[in-house]
């Protein structure tokens, strides 16, 4: 019984269960603030609202990830990295500025000339294409937040992370419901480029007394071997930026097309719960677990800490995932409405896919955290071709159930390929 609260106290009292219990007050509220956005659109919008909704925000996942120059992991890593050398780690930040800048001016020029165009490709209208419009215009908003956000996290300022996280969950939720509330589907489109649009206001507040802020846009210098270093992690952010929303784009417009858009709109309620309840994992993970993976340099160690997280995350995984499967039907009608019930066939194969997806993430990580661009690109083509393959598959031969058959397979298959290549890692370290 000692020995047991003695390895109790010891999980207890790691790093990893310290950050995660600063940000457990966040998360909760992000979890609060989503649940209640949900909610409240799905009840007034319905499932084929939803599915509008989705192929918005996944095409400003893609476009973001261009205008973003996707090196935020890359700034958080090297910051951490080098926390005992403070000039390099501003040649960082300046360099990282430089690169936003002027993926931003690029990626807002595309956006505005073809706003007519992305618009009705997107919604299969014209009628939603001043939104495209000034998404492009407030582009520059979210790129700045996104690599002040960066910044900070690889300072490791956890508890400056997780209020400035707080305030912005909350602004949010607010915007959203009054946009939904007055404008229905229109709103509920429209939240998707003001939300994250306002949230920068926020962060500036908290954030403007921190020293390393006043050299972001000061003296910009270009530092050619950062430069290339930052691009390692373009490149693979790039890829899952773009990957990632491309394939459910593909695999919603597939279920559109062949069943109807209100069943996309019952895979995309899916998605939505799946990402709710798992933020507390994936959050954790984003504050804690990149900074810490890139400043180990002992293979030992970093095989230890990559084991000793798991062993913390993964059993409260597997609970979430079996007590939410046990009670699909009341979360639905709680988190959702009526419309939203047939989802039920969608929770024992998506509980699976999450777990391994998680499981499988905790390895990947280890490619952001030491650089890895090649590996990382071919593991993320391979899947996310293998999730929209093995989705309209199981489409085909099951229905909607099969597309969290899909989800699931492709998961596990990528859990085991994760193992495989994490022991050939650790060996040749």
């Amino acid at each position: 019984m000692k020995k047991i609260l003695s390895k109790a106290r010891n999980v207890f009292r790691t790093d990893f269960v310290i950050v995660s219990s600063w940000s457990a007050v966040s998360t909760l509220i992000k979890m609060i603030t989503s649940f209640v956005s949900i909610k409240v659109v799905s009840a007034l919008i319905g499932p084929s609202g939803i599915a509008m909704v989705g192929q918005f925000m996944n095409t400003i996942t893609i476009v973001n990830g261009f205008a973003t120059g996707s090196i935020s992991q890359g700034v958080t890593k090297y910051i951490a990295e080098h926390y005992d050398d403070p000039a390099l780690q501003k040649r960082v930040i300046s360099s990282a500025s430089f690169i936003t800048l002027f993926c931003t001016a690029v990626t807002s020029l595309v956006v505005i000339l073809f706003s007519s165009f992305i618009g009705e490709k997107v919604f299969k209208s014209s009628a939603y294409n001043e939104l495209v419009l000034l998404f492009g215009i407030t582009l520059f908003l979210y790129t700045l937040n996104t690599l002040i956000v960066s910044i900070l996290n690889g300072f490791k300022s956890f508890r400056k992370f997780i209020l400035v996280n707080i305030i912005t969950s909350i602004a949010a939720l607010a915007v959203s419901v009054l946009l939904v509330v007055g404008w229905g589907v229109y709103g509920a489109l429209l939240n998707c480029v003001i939300s994250q649009s306002v949230i920068i206001f926020i962060t500036v507040f908290f954030i403007f007394k921190e020293p390393w802020f006043r050299t972001i846009f000061s003296k910009l210098s270009f530092d050619k071997a950062i430069a290339v270093k930052l691009l390692k992690f373009s490149l693979m952010l790039l890829t899952t930026s773009v990957l990632t929303p491309y394939s459910q784009i593909l695999v919603r417009d597939y279920i559109s097309t062949n069943i109807s858009i209100d069943t996309a709109g019952l895979w995309e309620g899916m998605n939505r719960l799946s990402a709710m309840y798992l933020m507390f994992i994936t959050t954790s993970i984003s504050i804690y677990y990149l900074p810490r993976l890139s400043e180990i340099r002992e293979p030992g160690l970093l095989q230890q800490e990559i084991i000793k997280t798991g062993k913390i995350v993964l059993p409260f995984l597997a609970a979430a995932c079996i007590a939410i499967y046990l009670l699909r039907y009341l979360v639905i009608r709680i988190v959702f409405s009526a419309e939203f019930l047939p989802m039920q066939e969608l929770f024992a194969a998506q509980m699976v896919g999450d777990f391994f997806k998680i499981a499988s993430w905790m390895i990947a990580y280890l490619f952001w955290a030491k650089a890895m661009t090649r590996l990382y690109i071919m593991t993320e083509v391979v899947f996310s071709t293998s999730f929209v393959l093995l989705s309209i598959y199981g489409i085909k031969n099951y229905g909607l159930m099969g597309s969290s058959m899909g989800y699931a397979a492709n998961y596990i298959l990528y859990f085991l390929v994760m193992l495989l290549l994490f022991r050939n890692i650790i060996r040749k370290k």
